[in-house]
């Protein structure tokens, strides 16, 4: 039975005419949804609590995420896909189903296989209590094990409005072409959840390489929105593309290096913005990078120190005040600027640095496409920096490169090169692949 409460109001945006997703080339209307959600809905699977949404298509992650929501079913969103990630969480979940729309690699629970309805039909929205909790998102904790971050519907309505009202695009109707999977908080928030609660629609799919973006963004129907990460940016910044129809960039998952902003509106000819935010908290701050340091928190964020220096951010879209795992500084007219986190810090000679800065200094040098730096303890127990590096720079230059911004202490004592540095769909390091690297080159 769909679940329907006796009086909530609808929060969802447009008429049922008005474009929500782009699938296949073919504009799928907000009525059009919404009969497909009623239609999904009846299918899944009776008398379960928990389904682990690892669709890759966009519009079918939306659907199932909504279905489910319908069958009072929780969504619960896993850091990838991989067999081992997901036994983590069925421990925790044991009611859980797999829903996607091919066979997964390892069927290690039941498995439903998701395909649109074929309805022909428009129907208004399922109109859902804000309290009710939408999904579970993980995170990776210290010990590598999922941590559980569980978030209402409320939380991303009043989210979303907080986020579309402070970026100016309450108003805005382009398409949200993402870079990011749906299972990932930046592209759940940017590609599902705002387009649900504005005028702004959905591309499908999730297009990788430089020309497919290209392609998708020259072809499309609407102006384009296109929100990426600082590892994408950087190889579509060397294209030579024309992207006429591209109106806004969005960056987030690693803060982005002035350069590399600058490159990047050079390249596009538009404007490129940066949120921030994380598993926990969803975006609540933006700046635009090429001529901005601070960021400066959404209308109605407010940020604040306790007596431990933790940074605590207060905000309507939240339950209650959350302690950031990153450390800041904040300014009397609540801009801030992001020093790390404390775990991200290192500490050479009574000097102090962030992983997190070292790394966009070495990649925001021309000829490093992509670059790393770690500590290592010496023979006599000190502390010493060692760079990984893909590119095709000598060594004497990158080092001279990064002086003119790094203290001596933290320039590599060492700096290797790799074909590449294992990463997943986001950008971030893959902890095995980094590891199994690491021994290659004799760590």
């Amino acid at each position: 039975m769909l679940y329907t409460p006796n009086r909530i109001p609808s929060h969802h945006h447009g008429s049922g005419d008005a474009p929500f997703a782009l699938r296949n080339g073919k504009l799928i209307s907000r009525g059009r949804l919404w009969s497909d959600v009623r239609a999904l809905a009846r299918q899944l699977p009776d008398d379960r609590a928990y389904v682990i949404n690892l669709c890759e298509d966009r519009y079918l992650f939306c659907l199932t995420l909504l279905a489910a929501m319908a069958r009072r079913q929780i969504c619960l969103l896993p850091p990838c896909g991989l067999e081992g990630i997901i036994k983590d969480i069925l421990r925790d979940y044991p009611n859980a189903y797999v829903a996607s729309e091919r066979t997964p690699p390892s069927l290690c629970c039941d498995w439903f296989e998701v395909a649109k309805p074929d309805t022909l039909e428009t129907s208004g929205p399922v109109h859902f209590d804000d309290a009710q909790i939408a999904l579970v998102a993980f995170t990776s904790g210290s010990t590598g094990y999922p941590q559980a971050c569980p978030h209402t519907f409320g939380t991303f309505r009043r989210s979303a409005k907080m986020a579309l009202s402070s970026l100016g695009m309450a108003q805005s109707n382009r398409l949200v072409v993402s870079t990011t999977p749906p299972q990932h908080m930046y592209g759940l928030e940017t590609s599902v959840f705002w387009p649900l609660f504005s005028g702004l629609a959905m591309y499908a799919g999730r297009p990788f390489f430089p020309e497919d973006i290209h392609r998708v963004v020259k072809s499309a129907p609407l102006p384009c929105l296109l929100a990426s990460t600082p590892t994408h940016l950087r190889s579509l910044s060397d294209t030579s593309s024309h992207w006429g129809n591209l109106e806004h960039i969005l960056s987030s998952t690693a803060q982005l290096s002035v350069g590399l902003a600058r490159k990047t509106e050079a390249a596009f000819v538009c404007r490129l913005q940066e949120i921030y935010g994380s598993t926990e908290t969803l975006s609540f701050a933006s700046r635009f990078t090429a001529c901005e340091t601070l960021w400066r928190p959404y209308l109605g964020a407010v940020l604040a120190q306790d007596s431990q220096g933790q940074s605590l951010l207060t905000s309507p879209h939240l339950n209650h005040a959350l302690v950031l795992q990153d450390s800041l500084r904040l300014e009397s007219d609540g801009g801030f600027e992001i020093l790390g986190r404390s775990s991200d810090m290192v500490k050479i000679g009574g000097k102090r640095a962030s992983l997190a800065e070292l790394n966009r200094r070495l990649t925001d040098i021309e000829g490093v496409a992509d670059g790393l730096f770690f500590a290592r303890e010496d023979g006599d127990g000190e502390c010493r920096m060692v760079a990984v590096v893909v590119g095709n720079l000598d060594k004497p230059s990158i080092r001279q490169q990064l002086k003119l911004y790094l203290d001596e202490v933290f320039l590599p004592r060492a700096i290797y090169f790799v074909e590449a540095i294992p990463r997943n769909k986001v950008g971030k390091i893959v902890k095995k692949e980094w590891e199994a690297l690491m021994k290659g080159i004799g760590y």
